[in-house]
């Protein structure tokens, strides 16, 4: 997180925080840290309270992107209203915005230590027991979510495989997919699609459920951020990309392949536990899992900062993935 001074007066936004954010607060001074590309924290130095701001680029040639940057306010409203404005599990609360100035979302700042500091923590320091703790905090939670947004139709098994053919033909044009892997690809999704493993119900999901996106505080909260991209999906979506992600971060940062295995299986066994029936609910969501881990370990891939033969081993991996669920 960098320092980037004090907030101007002359600045627009000065003006929103003063008078919807602060009102009681007698000429607010305002300390900007860049936490990401479009997201700021702002800390009023009176009070020592922080909140944080995040943009969309007015004229940002990508409409879709900008109606999801834009669409968080409401989403995080919309989650909050199943019960999620209290402890123990939890979603920030939205403040304001002005879409005049690209200001999408001012919300309230979380104190908290995000997963991907229990994985480092359990690679580096040995600390398995504080990743095996967060990991069931985090399928209580997304149980929670599940469970209260349960809906009476089924999965749009269309809009996945759209998001899907979105990631490979990035990775086609990154030039990591060759045109006979692509054709690989949509013949496994084919095979994935004619299986019936992919039909089920329908709940409202994060859609993002990384590392970085689900909080820790120290009163034992789990706290959601980042619900641009809260859709109707599986429960296994959001299921699988944990699991993906921590197959990714376990891999990239120990080059063993089995290094994170103890750890999805536990977070599934927590998962399931919350179901009156849950060896049923584990062998159905496991038998949806690959497709969903593959999803994200091609997703994780498009990203440029990782090294490309790492990029290379994860894109194999998920070849492996959905072959191999459709084996089971």
């Amino acid at each position: 997180m960098a320092y980037l001074g004090k907030l101007e007066y002359c600045d627009p936004l000065y003006e929103i925080l003063l008078w919807r954010v602060f009102p009681y607060v007698n000429n607010p001074i305002f300390h900007v840290y860049r936490m990401s590309r479009r997201v700021y924290k702002y800390t009023e130095e009176k009070t020592g309270s922080s909140i944080v701001g995040k943009f969309f680029q007015l004229d940002d040639p990508l409409f879709e992107r900008i109606q999801r940057i834009k669409g968080e306010f409401d989403n995080l409203n919309r989650i909050r209203s199943y019960g999620f404005d209290s402890r123990p599990n939890y979603v920030a609360k939205p403040i304001t915005k002005d879409e005049r100035i690209g200001l999408a979302l001012v919300e309230e700042f979380i104190h908290g230590r995000d997963l991907d500091f229990f994985i480092k923590i359990a690679i580096y320091n040995g600390n398995a027991n504080a990743l095996y703790e967060k990991l069931s905090q985090l399928a209580t939670f997304l149980y929670t979510l599940h469970k209260r947004t349960e809906m009476a139709f089924y999965v749009d098994i269309d809009s996945v495989n759209c998001y899907f053919y979105k990631i490979i033909d990035k990775l086609g044009r990154q030039t990591l997919l060759s045109d006979s892997d692509k054709s690989e690809l949509y013949k496994l999704l084919k095979r994935w699609n004619e299986s019936g493993l992919l039909n089920t119900t329908a709940v409202i999901t994060h859609g993002d459920a990384t590392p970085t996106n689900f909080l820790f505080t120290d009163y034992g909260d789990v706290v959601a951020i980042d619900l641009e991209r809260i859709k109707a999906a599986d429960i296994a979506y959001d299921i699988g990309m944990v699991c993906g992600e921590l197959k990714h971060s376990f891999l990239w940062r120990t080059n063993d392949l089995n290094a994170s295995e103890s750890y999805i299986r536990h977070f599934l066994n927590s998962y399931s536990s919350n179901f009156y029936n849950p060896k049923e609910i584990f062998k159905s969501i496991t038998s949806r899992n690959p497709f969903y881990m593959a999803m994200t370990e091609l997703r994780i891939a498009r990203n440029d900062f990782l090294d490309w033969n790492y990029r290379k081993r994860l894109i194999y991996e998920a070849f492996q993935c959905l072959k191999w669920g459709l084996k089971v």
